[in-house]
């Protein structure tokens, strides 16, 4: 499936979809903010950017992203540098 990613400008994060039950189940909005992609992933400068560094990050941040989704559905996800550090996730 191709990427759902965009970025925020008002939120300066990229936003995206995950699927914890499969394809056929429910579609869930997160978002990683622009800290967290410069830092944890080094993203460049721009937007377009952004939401490359997502894309091509996409498996680790999707899996921390449904893991907070796991646990508490009710509570809305945006992921921050310090959650890739509490979650054991270890830069390249």
């Amino acid at each position: 499936m191709a990427s759902e990613a965009i970025f925020l400008p008002a939120t300066s994060s990229v936003q995206f979809a995950i699927y914890p039950d499969g394809y056929d189940g429910a579609r869930i909005i997160a978002r990683i903010d622009e800290e967290a992609l410069h830092a944890r992933f080094h993203a460049p400068e721009g937007d377009t950017e952004l939401v490359r560094a997502y894309a091509e990050n996409a498996d680790s941040i999707d899996a921390l992203a449904t893991a907070r989704y796991r646990e508490n559905p009710m509570v809305a996800i945006c992921l921050h540098c310090t959650d890739f550090q509490s979650s054991g996730f270890q830069s390249l």
